[in-house]
């Protein structure tokens, strides 16, 4: 599916993919806090945008992905990013991308809800990142997407035609699997995994993470063309942007290291 998909992501989100831009980027460079000299890993970096931008603030970046034709496109754009093939879902793939404790922050942006398993690639971050090293990811919000759907209600007052939206979820808290479209005329569908939130952030705390940094952005009103269904996004958060921090304890003083 993603070999299919990559030309017409590649054109959509070059072309200005509002979300992107405006709404992930942003968070997900602040929650990443790059600083000159880190040492970067990208899991499912798609085309590299998010990549070349991390080097463009200075960091040594080596991005990932399970596409080869999605690397292609990357690649094509050049840039002082290096790409490496690796599936998300294979942990010994992924530990293959650099030595233990030697990268300082992992970032994967938009992919977790396409990945059918996370455990391998949180299991392999843990061992890659230095201590104290941070993994920041961004993901469709798991309450308000998943098993919803966006409704809009028309009544009219001394105002005129009065529109409000918003969005009815019917399930939650149990996992998911389901075929969607990400963008309206992409050539094939895709497949998405729902998993509530506490589901989600469990897996990072069984490898000693914890949560230190979240955001939930929501869409500026002049960002949304008149009539769209995406207006309930500027009052409901489409997307979840977390921070998590490796934890490691600080061994007793006076303790002998094991």
């Amino acid at each position: 599916m993603w070999d299919t998909l990559a030309p017409f992501w590649d054109e959509q989100i070059q072309a200005g993919n509002t979300w992107q831009r405006d709404l992930i980027q942003p968070a997900v460079e602040r929650l990443l806090g790059i600083a000159p000299g880190e040492r970067v890993l990208e899991i499912a970096c798609g085309n590299g945008a998010f990549a070349r931008r991390m080097a463009k603030l200075g960091a040594r970046v080596l991005a990932s992905d399970f596409s080869g034709p999605m690397l292609d496109r990357a690649r094509a754009y050049g840039g002082a990013v290096e790409y490496r093939l690796a599936d998300a879902t294979d942990e010994t793939a992924l530990l293959a991308l650099g030595e233990p404790a030697s990268f300082d922050a992992v970032v994967c942006n938009m992919a977790i809800m396409d990945m059918v398993e996370i455990e391998p690639m949180i299991a392999a971050s843990s061992k890659l990142l230095r201590r104290d090293g941070r993994f920041v990811f961004s993901i469709l919000h798991p309450a308000f997407n998943g098993e919803a759907t966006r409704v809009v209600e028309q009544a009219d007052d001394e105002r005129g035609v009065v529109r409000t939206h918003s969005v009815k979820v019917s399930r939650y808290i149990r996992p998911s699997t389901q075929l969607g479209v990400a963008i309206e005329g992409q050539p094939v569908v895709q497949w998405y995994f729902h998993r509530p939130l506490s589901g989600l952030l469990r897996s990072w705390f069984r490898h000693g993470f914890v949560v230190d940094g979240i955001e939930e952005p929501v869409l500026a009103p002049d960002d949304v063309p008149p009539g769209s269904t995406s207006a309930v996004f500027t009052e409901v958060p489409p997307i979840l942007v977390a921070r998590m921090r490796r934890c490691v304890p600080e061994a007793p003083r006076g303790s002998v290291p094991g």
